[in-house]
């Protein structure tokens, strides 16, 4: 089974990280849910303490990964929070029933990573293929430039390189390399938009105006395509709100998982 850490009692929140991160990547923000919330947060298979895993990595097997750790932990009224590709997860989860499903959480996300032809929200498919090339030749490089454009231009000023590599993901975390390439594979042709309307309970949209890898555009598309829908928009914000701009982030996530506990009493 997958490696999962898990935090506080209460409603269970499960928490769906990356591609190439971990665990580790959502810093302090299991810790600042669990005084009201049980929250679990996984490695995803090739992934973190999960990467002994086998594959083949894709969003297919991490969505029966998942079920699979919901039903042996009987997750109810449960609450999933993806970031990234973990959205795109959560999507490919809505293709097969999840039952006792409290809400979602989608922080930069896209239901489809790359451009087509009649989705302008998504990045030029080439750069998915430089990126291939690049983890291909050296993984390590490869990411610490994908690192550097998870923050926006604003964020790397006040940032600095000192914390960027040491924020995302230590040497420890460096995931299984076959696992991001295949899945720099499913980013590039995965299309899950039509997923979207199957989501029939609240969610809640955290987004970065400046994010240069899950366009700004793909959260007004989803929040208008996703009936019960809400959208935080972050000015001066990249590709990790939860981090960079933590307090406007975790005010929201707290309203909003609040509200519908009321709402659901």
């Amino acid at each position: 089974m997958i490696n999962y850490k898990t935090i506080g009692n209460g409603r269970p929140l499960l928490l769906i990280h990356g591609w190439a991160m971990s665990t580790e990547v959502w810093s302090d923000l299991p810790v600042n849910l669990s005084s009201n919330y049980q929250v679990i947060s996984i490695d995803l298979r090739g992934h973190g303490k999960s990467k002994h895993l086998e594959g083949p990595f894709n969003y297919e097997i991490f969505a029966k990964d998942i079920r699979l750790l919901i039903d042996t932990l009987d997750l109810k009224d449960l609450t999933l929070i993806g970031w990234s590709m973990g959205v795109s997860v959560i999507l490919k989860m809505l293709e097969h029933s999840l039952p006792s499903l409290n809400s979602l959480i989608f922080i930069s996300g896209n239901p489809s990573l790359v451009k087509r032809a009649d989705y302008e929200n998504g990045i030029p498919e080439i750069v998915i293929k430089r990126l291939y090339k690049n983890m291909e030749r050296n993984l390590e490089k490869g990411l610490q430039s994908f690192h550097r454009l998870l923050f926006s231009f604003e964020e790397q000023s006040s940032i600095g390189q000192r914390s960027i590599n040491k924020i995302i993901t230590g040497k420890n975390n460096v995931p299984k390399k076959e696992a991001t390439l295949e899945l720099l594979k499913c980013l590039q042709n995965e299309d899950l938009r039509d997923a979207l309307d199957k989501i029939a309970v609240p969610t809640l949209l955290i987004h970065g105006k400046n994010d240069r890898i899950s366009l700004s555009g793909a959260a007004y598309y989803m929040n208008k395509r996703i009936k019960k829908s809400e959208l935080l928009l972050l000015e001066d914000t990249g590709h990790l709100p939860f981090i960079t701009k933590e307090k406007e982030t975790l005010e929201k996530i707290k309203i909003f998982l609040k509200t519908n506990d009321v709402r659901n009493r």
